[in-house]
């Protein structure tokens, strides 16, 4: 995987509103009420469908090299996206765990205000010796 990608973007207008899709993706789209607006929404919906596709352990489609036919009111930017926060965001990405303990254990450990997700993670990553 290349850690940066370009995609096509096509927008239109319509009755004030720019719309944006990415032909590469299914359900890419957004809107907005400027070009300016538009292309930020645009880059922003693009970053939370490649992110949802990481997360889910899928592939990351390559951009589409060929110019797509582009109707009278469409026009084509390209979106630039840099995979590493993606991933950096995909990897670090907290999950809900449940645990039961003593209720004694948890009492003395709230008298002392332990940070129970805190020191779950220090003892786990002490127990895999991991910095």
């Amino acid at each position: 995987m290349k850690e940066k990608y370009i995609y096509p973007c096509v927008i239109y207008e319509e009755d004030g509103i720019y719309y944006a899709n990415f032909k590469d993706f299914d359900a890419c789209f957004t809107d907005g009420e400027s070009i300016e607006e538009v292309i930020i929404n645009a880059k922003d919906v693009l970053e939370g469908t490649i992110f949802s596709l990481l997360k889910n352990n899928l592939e990351v489609p390559e951009p589409t090299l060929t110019k797509p036919n582009l109707e009278n009111n469409e026009f084509l930017v390209y979106i630039d996206i840099w995979l590493t926060p993606i991933i950096d965001k995909v990897k670090n990405q907290t999950v809900k765990k449940t645990l039961t303990i003593p209720k004694w254990l948890n009492d003395e450990a709230e008298k002392h205000s332990i940070n129970f997700s805190n020191l779950l993670q220090t003892a786990i990553k002490k127990y895999l010796n991991i910095q």
